[in-house]
């Protein structure tokens, strides 16, 4: 079992996979939702958030909080992924969030609350742009020192970008949000597309889910839909399973390799926003930078990971999921 563990999110397919992993593996002691704007505009995902606790039963005792709609400094074009999520943000699903208990606490309020009562146990792991946290950094700097980690799906190091040729969508919705998370000194740890683009569910994956039967009804008919996305828009007939990895490496590190060194979040030029930069640890030494990117190389706590471990997530995820509503 996990420590006390916040999933902060933006559902999304891949994060309703994601979410759908962590409870079907029973080892995530999950205290709360948050749902901010990403994949979709945040009335939406915080409405999928709440419809997707009451779809997976556990809307009594997992509270949904509602985050920041906006980005934190800038305004974007609309950037929300309809035409691969999906109008609902889940597909061509019908979410129902009726009867989900109404949270008044923001999400913002209910990650620093939760940083006091399991300080320096709490686990955050971030599947889509890091508005809340930020936030929460904003408002109470000493968030970053209280949690005991932060995992977040976004960014990349050595891969292309995803919604520009350098940018990772996550990061890119919310550059300024994303740089101040990296500069804050947070224990943290980015599963970016170097990782996610390796670790890939195939058909043969998703037959064995068709198999389940009805419990996985609604998960089957996702993943059709995202790979449908992924054929559409890629020209694969494999998918990454973004989010659930993030998921998976907040429990187990080996599914992924990691090395420890700075980030840096590129915010000023019009060609390459959302940009992640990594200076490995071993390198920062003989690198020249202006001093107040410096500094940040003598407080840094960040891992990157680089490639996939000696466990394989993706027959995990698929064990873990055969077994729901068994």
């Amino acid at each position: 079992m996990t420590g006390p563990f916040v999933l902060d999110c933006d559902p999304g397919l891949d994060d309703a996979l994601a979410l759908q992993y962590a409870l079907g593996t029973g080892r995530y002691d999950i205290k709360a939702v948050t749902a901010v704007g990403g994949n979709a505009p945040v009335e939406h995902t915080y409405r999928n958030a709440r419809a997707l606790v009451k779809l997976f039963g556990v809307a009594e005792h997992i509270p949904v909080h509602r985050g920041v709609g906006g980005k934190l400094s800038r305004r974007i074009e609309q950037s929300a992924s309809f035409a691969f999520h999906g109008e609902s943000g889940l597909g061509d699903e019908k979410v129902d969030d009726s009867g989900v208990p109404v949270q008044s606490e923001s999400a913002v309020d209910a990650l620093l609350r939760l940083s006091h009562e399991y300080e320096h146990e709490l686990i955050v792991v971030a599947t889509g742009p890091l508005t809340n946290i930020a936030a929460a950094l904003i408002q109470d700097p000493g968030f970053a020192h209280r949690i005991g980690k932060l995992v977040f799906m976004g960014g990349t190091v050595l891969e292309k970008g995803n919604v520009t040729p350098t940018a990772e969508f996550n990061i890119w919705h919310d550059p300024e949000a994303a740089d101040l998370v990296a500069s804050s000194g947070a224990n943290m740890t980015m599963i970016g597309l170097d990782v996610t683009h390796k670790a890939r569910f195939t058909r043969d994956h998703l037959a064995r889910l068709e198999r389940a039967g009805e419990p996985l009804e609604f998960t089957v008919r996702m993943l059709k839909f995202y790979f449908g996305s992924y054929n559409h828009f890629h020209r694969t007939d494999s998918v990454p399973l973004h989010d659930p990895l993030a998921i998976g490496v907040a429990l187990d590190q080996a599914f992924v390799q990691t090395e420890k060194g700075t980030l840096f979040v590129e915010t000023a030029s019009p060609l390459t926003t959302g940009q992640t930069v990594f200076l490995h640890e071993h390198d920062a030494p003989g690198t020249s930078l202006p001093p107040h990117l410096t500094a940040r190389t003598e407080t840094s706590n960040a891992h990157a990971a680089l490639d996939l471990g000696p466990k394989d997530f993706i027959e995990e995820f698929t064990s873990v999921l055969e077994q729901w509503g068994q």
